[in-house]
């Protein structure tokens, strides 16, 4: 076989999406969808079309072996980073596979329309039907499938608030490869920031319907409680027992989004992630090229990320938009998986970079 190697210079074929996405495969991921001909798909008065993806987005969470690690609802599109993990589901009992699949299609009520459980004896018949099971079991594991259902939701949904048919979604959706923790950090990072890039936000914290708004809010109810555990002794004692509780609790308890360290491989904790996105944030609306602090710094040199670049990935509108991000060794690793000559990765914000790979048998 010949030898594999990573260009820069050229971008690679399409790829099959079976190649980029193998549900067998855990990965971590960056999934764009726009709506069709660039339509608003939450402007203008359907601003509430947001809290309908994010709601849709958090319900498949419980389902799926997939973990979403930040999210931004835009006017015409829709960016959401998850990480797969298709071995989890071989550890479900037939019944759990079930279970799942009933939180996905929840049996209607004929009359009142109301969602509700399944029977138990239409539970009991779906975990006696190995083949049924099995199907299922590997449908919560694929990204496809879970893309399939949030767009399919929410495209009748909107079209039948706006009383129209046909195509509400662009195509079925981009997905770009995240080959390690710098990749993922990165894309987070881009991802959160989209409001602010977009000028439709100032702040992280105002950034409606994003991953890092939900992160800085479980953030600051944990300092709240930290606060209110050391109340003075008239304080309500139940109230402040709660406090203590949360407090104890972690900056990120009860997110459903995946907390940063187990996002970032253990690399990166959220008071750092969230000090390093509204530094960068406050540089994007400055228009300044400024700098990232010195404190700061260690953390992307540890993660080989180009620091020089940065602000350039995070400034841009489409970096995270090729087929994958990586390292060298990592991208040459990826080509030789999809039988590629090369990966073009278009971030360029591992220090890496320029360095020529080597050969990998195809």
């Amino acid at each position: 076989m010949g030898a594999t190697w990573v260009h820069y210079n050229l971008y690679s074929m399409t790829t099959p999406r079976r190649l980029v996405i193998q549900d067998a495969r855990p990965g971590a991921f960056h999934l764009i969808s726009r709506c069709v001909r660039r339509a608003f798909l939450c402007g203008d008065a359907a601003e509430h079309r947001r809290a309908w993806l994010e709601q849709g987005t958090k319900t498949q969470v419980q389902a799926f072996a997939i973990d979403v690690l930040t999210f931004a609802v835009m006017s015409n599109h829709l960016h959401i980073v998850v990480k797969t993990d298709p071995h989890r589901t071989q550890g479900w009992s037939g019944r759990e596979v079930a279970e799942r699949w009933g939180l996905l299609f929840p049996k209607i009520d004929a009359e009142t329309g109301a969602a509700g459980p399944w029977a138990a004896a239409d539970m009991d018949r779906s975990v006696a039907n190995p083949a049924w099971i099995e199907t299922r079991r590997a449908r919560l594991a694929s990204v496809s499938w879970f893309m399939r259902l949030l767009k399919q939701r929410i495209a009748r949904r909107a079209n039948a608030e706006d009383k129209v048919t046909g195509h509400f979604w662009e195509g079925r959706f981009h997905r770009v490869a995240l080959l390690d923790a710098a990749a993922v950090v990165s894309c987070m990072a881009y991802v959160d920031l989209s409001p602010t890039r977009a000028a439709i936000a100032t702040t992280p914290e105002s950034s409606d319907y994003t991953g890092i708004q939900r992160r800085i809010e479980a953030r600051q109810e944990q300092r709240k409680a930290q606060a209110l555990a050391h109340a003075p002794p008239q304080a309500d004692r139940l109230v402040v027992e709660a406090a203590r509780l949360r407090a104890d609790q972690g900056p990120e308890h009860g997110l459903w989004i995946a907390p940063c360290l187990k996002a970032t491989a253990g690399q990166v904790d959220v008071d750092t992630y969230l000090e390093l996105v509204d530094h960068t944030g406050r540089l994007l609306r400055g228009d300044k090229r400024g700098h990232i602090p010195a404190h700061l710094a260690p953390i992307l040199e540890r993660l080989h990320i180009d620091v020089a670049t940065w602000l350039d990935v995070m400034r841009s509108r489409g970096r995270f938009l090729g087929s994958a991000v990586g390292a060298v060794i990592h991208l040459v690793s990826e080509a030789a998986q999809r039988g590629l000559k090369w990966i073009t990765d278009t971030t360029g914000i591992h220090r890496d970079r320029r360095q020529r790979a080597l050969p990998a048998t195809a």
